[in-house]
């Protein structure tokens, strides 16, 4: 156990600065657990209107300039890694970028 003085520093960092005062294990920094080397080949877009498109970026946030975008129907998406959150580095017929691996699915 940490001492109260420790823990009460830490706690400041958190709040003052937002972000987590100890490193995140690569294991918890995956987000929803999304790890290229235990996915399948290739994913399938999915959660997309028909009408729309998934847009790929030039990383993992949805705050970056989008650099293509694969339609709804999209298949044979390649997911690269590494993974940051629920963000994968992924290839599509020559693209490469990042998306939000909730919109993929086998």
């Amino acid at each position: 156990m940490l001492p109260r003085r420790v823990l009460a520093a830490l706690a400041a960092v958190v709040v003052l600065t937002g972000a987590p005062a100890l490193p995140i294990a690569p294991a918890a920094a995956q987000g929803y657990g999304y790890d290229c080397a235990h996915g399948p080949d290739t994913y399938r877009v999915r959660g997309v209107a028909s009408w729309d498109r998934l847009n790929i970026r030039s990383g993992p946030s949805a705050r970056r300039a989008i650099v293509g975008s694969i339609p709804a129907t999209g298949s044979g998406v390649h997911c690269l890694g590494p993974c940051q959150g629920n963000w994968c580095r992924v290839s599509w017929r020559g693209l490469v970028g990042w998306t939000n691996m909730r919109f993929l699915g086998e």
